[in-house]
């Protein structure tokens, strides 16, 4: 598979690592991966089903023959890691993330991967809970998903890059940091922080209120329940949450006021609501 490297590392083998992973070996079982991963039951498992061929607790002289790297962890790691990682991979070698933020990591990129080494970041827009020892780091979660591709770096990279993800079956989606920030900051991350406000408000509202909370506020605070590593970790590293939340609380605000202004009104408005939902999903 010319769109595939030859010998792939993957830093972190959580979800993300653990589905990529798998997904690369499932598409062309001759890529080599070569896997860092901290944890000694998973490097154990990750061998024994040949979803890796070689594995380390930290990264190593092993990532040496990958052309492509990828960093699965929280982004305040994926920082971290972007200067060690590029430092062990070869002159021509791409490094490449599945972070939530772009701009901030875009811009320590420049500074910290060393010259010789191409970075491009990308957010694959399917993550989740789990980890490599659950059933959801399956090699079909890339199919038919969308991964985003900031196209600040260097283009034969970034093509190289986007190959990867096409080749597992998501839909590349191109973009700079910037607008890949702005975009999910109203996509992504104001979901999480509102699913998190409603439930202590929702919490905070009384025994009658707690006792008669059923699938609706199930559903809709079910971002909340995310460890804050990940989704978190992501929100506060982009600039763009005001200017998503002040659009939300202007749309807020308009519902409140017609909700109870007449019927008609408020039917109106709750239908154009039901409608921008369907042409979201």
């Amino acid at each position: 598979m010319t769109s595939l490297p030859r010998q792939l590392g993957v830093v972190g083998l959580g979800l993300m690592g653990g589905a990529l992973a798998r997904a690369v070996r499932a598409v062309d079982p001759a890529v080599r991966v070569v896997a860092v991963e901290p944890r000694d039951e998973v490097r154990t498992q990750a061998l024994a089903e040949g979803v890796v061929q070689v594995a380390t607790a930290t990264p190593g002289p092993e990532l040496g023959g990958c052309d492509l790297a990828v960093l699965c962890m929280p982004v305040a790691i994926i920082e971290a890691m972007l200067g060690p990682v590029s430092r062990l991979l070869p002159d021509g070698a791409v490094l490449t993330d599945v972070g939530g933020a772009k701009e901030a990591l875009v811009r320590r990129a420049a500074a910290e991967v060393r010259p010789g080494v191409a970075f491009v970041g990308a957010h694959p827009m399917f993550g989740g809970h789990g980890g490599y020892l659950g059933s959801a780091a399956a090699a079909e979660r890339w199919k038919g998903g969308s991964v985003a591709i900031c196209t600040d770096g260097d283009p034969a990279a970034t093509e190289r890059v986007a190959g990867l993800h096409a080749a597992l079956g998501a839909t590349v989606v191109r973009c700079t940091a910037a607008e890949h920030d702005a975009a999910v900051a109203m996509v992504s991350h104001l979901p999480y922080l509102v699913a998190s406000a409603l439930s202590v408000a929702a919490a905070r509202a009384g025994p009658l209120a707690r006792a008669l909370a059923g699938p609706g506020l199930r559903d809709t605070t079910r971002l909340a329940a995310f460890p804050f590593a990940i989704p978190g970790g992501a929100a506060r590293r982009t600039a763009h949450l005001p200017a998503a939340a002040a659009r939300l609380q202007e749309h807020l605000a308009a519902l409140v006021q017609v909700i109870t202004a007449s019927p008609e009104t408020a039917r109106t408005a709750l239908e154009q609501a039901r409608t921008a939902r369907e042409e979201l999903f």
